[in-house]
């Protein structure tokens, strides 16, 4: 039993709050990440407690330096497998999400919940985007220049968040999980997901990677189980005999998916997975299907609203857990350093140091320099205009549409571990036409994806807030747009997909805002003004002070980018907290290739903000962010 002081159990560098899952081979647990003294994002983690833990400890111990580099946004975030005491795991960020485990239980019903099945459109653009992941992975190849494969795809490693991201985690488990099928317990649960010839071989091909697919793709679209392989002829009558889980006949489209991918016979199915991937995308776009990340969010948010509404009163406790004994125990210490090296390289500044006179004397020159040029106009002859203008522009504030929210941040493959070495070149390269042309730029994206909020919320979120005033600009393509693909190596398989917009967005109106058509009335805007609360979210342009990082925002390079010299921009938008937490982060325009998306993401969601500030309160805000890799 845990200490009274400790009410979680430390798992290496993890507090595991709470199990979500549990079945034969393994236990979910929504955990904390110890990052140094703080509690960083949380984690879902997959303790692998059953099966064959000796193949596992294997399986898991060859995937462990792979699998932090599946940056591509079809692969689960921030991902880490390892050994910790004994125990094979993989983790990666929660995202708010749950498994397809649990999703396709909670459809099911039982229990006395209402049943409440997947739609075929959400079924198609899970298996899809499922599909993509397992083809990037076959793009891959490991420092030995052989192909990755997934090798175990099971419901359990379908991550999907509450947003209607779906992403994939477990690569290079299949050894492990298919050694581990003989045990009786785990054979029964997982064994269908693997075809007869890889439980027979062990080796995973291009056509069992179809089979875990379309067993997948069955789940999906019946509810059920796939059948068992055991007999051909009984296998082949189950799969055509099944039906949707509302009951009604497999659409004719569907069934021949199905029929192409569980075939017994490996040469009868689709030849590799991004053949299957290919039918998948014809059948989500061919327009008989309405497939979106959008509406997948929108029945996820039926299907789980109380699980949800109960998360977030947990998920707040949980972040205001006393972490001094689990800090101040050696073991715990040593394993959360290396992850709070990594994640947080801030920790490396004192290696500047030598450096940081350099700044400080031409600071003080440029004060002196200041204080000369003062006494100078204090004391020199008024004769002499031509400069006063110049001086006086330079002391006037900027006008507001000139406003400058946030510099681009550059990446380059040494940023995990140094700065700019030369802060004045560092300096000239944001200046001019970089600063004015990408100010402007993240600045459209981002007043089109206020515009987005605002249009979702009036349709699926109904809350009593002051209706914003109409904007004159259309929202464009490109700012509803979120690149899901990031296909490493191939960049033919880039989709676009609308983001998934489930945030409310509370924001002040201008004081030029009128509520009645005839003439706008002077004590309308002061009540708007009196009606901000701390906590309200208010448009980054109308704070009174924007949100400002307490420290560098690092971006990791990405290995695969790197080695590719691949240069690229990606723009964000972070949601800030009152507390100067970031909360969520959206991909405003995004590059799609190499993981760089991705890499924007993290780096965003690591960073600790000081909160905007409107009328005196700390308020929350969408703040744009611009990253630029550069090799």
């Amino acid at each position: 039993m845990a200490a009274k002081n400790k009410p979680f159990e430390a798992f290496g560098p993890y507090l595991l709050f709470k199990k979500l899952e549990s079945d034969s081979l393994s236990e979910l647990w929504r955990a904390g990440r110890i990052e140094g003294q703080h509690l960083a994002a949380t984690a879902a983690v997959r303790k692998l407690t059953g099966g064959n833990r000796e193949a596992l400890t294997a399986s898991a111990q060859a995937a462990q330096p792979i699998a932090s580099q599946l940056t591509g946004t079809s692969f689960a975030r921030d991902q880490h497998v390892g050994v910790i005491n004994g125990i094979p795991y993989l983790a990666y960020d929660y995202a708010n999400g749950r498994s397809l485990r649990h999703i396709v239980d909670r459809a099911r019903g039982g229990n006395g919940a209402t049943a409440n099945p997947i739609p075929l459109d959400q079924a198609i653009v899970i298996a899809e985007k499922v599909a993509l992941s397992l083809a990037t992975t076959g793009d891959l190849r490991d420092g030995g220049g052989q192909r990755l494969s997934h090798g175990g795809l099971i419901p359990q490693f379908i991550w999907i968040t509450d947003d209607g991201e779906i992403r994939v985690a477990g690569q290079l488990l299949g050894n492990g999980l298919v050694a581990s099928l003989g045990d009786t317990k785990v054979g029964g649960e997982l064994g269908r997901y693997f075809s007869p010839e890889y439980r027979h071989s062990g080796t995973p091909s291009k056509t069992s990677e179809v089979w875990s697919l379309g067993a997948i793709l069955f789940l999906l679209v019946t509810g059920q189980e796939p059948p068992d392989a055991a007999t051909a002829s009984a296998f082949v009558a189950a799969v055509r005999a099944a039906k949707t889980m509302t009951g009604t006949p497999i659409p004719d489209d569907i069934r021949v998916i199905l029929d192409k991918s569980l075939n017994l016979d490996p040469s009868m199915r689709y030849a590799t997975i991004a053949d299957m991937k290919t039918a998948l995308s014809a059948l989500a776009h061919g327009g008989k299907y309405s497939a979106t990340t959008f509406n997948l969010a929108f029945y996820l948010s039926n299907l789980l609203k109380k699980e949800m509404e109960a998360e977030t009163i947990e998920r707040d406790k949980e972040s205001k857990v006393n972490l001094a004994p689990y800090v101040e125990a050696p073991p715990q210490a040593a394993a959360a350093a290396p992850a709070a090296a990594l994640s947080v390289p801030t920790f490396g500044l004192p290696q500047e140091q030598p450096k940081s006179k350099a700044p400080m004397l031409i600071v003080a020159a440029i004060v002196v320099i200041a204080l000369g040029i003062g006494g100078w106009f204090m004391f020199g002859r008024k004769e002499q205009k031509p400069q006063a203008p110049a001086q006086l522009a330079s002391a006037t504030p900027a006008p507001a549409p000139q406003r400058v929210i946030s510099e681009p941040v550059l990446a380059s493959p040494t940023t995990a571990t140094s700065t700019a070495v030369d802060p004045a070149a560092r300096e000239k390269a944001f200046e001019d036409a970089v600063k004015a042309k990408m100010q402007a730029e993240m600045m459209k994206l981002q007043t089109q994806f206020t515009q987005q909020l605002k249009q979702e919320q009036s349709k699926n979120a109904p809350v009593n807030a002051t209706p914003p005033a109409p904007q004159p600009v259309a929202p464009a393509p490109v700012a509803e747009d979120r690149t899901p693909s990031a296909a490493q190596l191939d960049q033919t398989r880039r989709e676009t997909t609308p983001a998934p917009v489930t945030t409310t967005v509370a924001q002040t109106a201008p004081a030029p805002t009128a509520t009645q058509a005839p003439a706008p009335v002077a004590p309308t805007p002061a009540a708007a003004v009196t009606t901000v609360r701390e906590g309200d979210i208010v448009d980054v342009t109308q704070v009174d002070s924007i949100p400002r990082a307490l420290r560098p925002i690092k971006p990791v390079y990405p290995p695969l980018a790197a080695r590719q010299r691949v240069e690229g921009t990606v723009i964000v938008s972070a949601l800030i907290s009152e507390k100067g937490d970031v909360l969520d982060v959206r991909v405003l325009r995004g590059d799609g290739r190499f993981g760089l998306d991705d890499a924007a993401v993290r780096a965003m969601r690591g960073a600790k903000f000081a909160p905007a500030i409107k009328d005196g309160k700390r308020v929350r805000t969408w703040f744009p962010q611009t990253f630029q890799f550069k090799p």
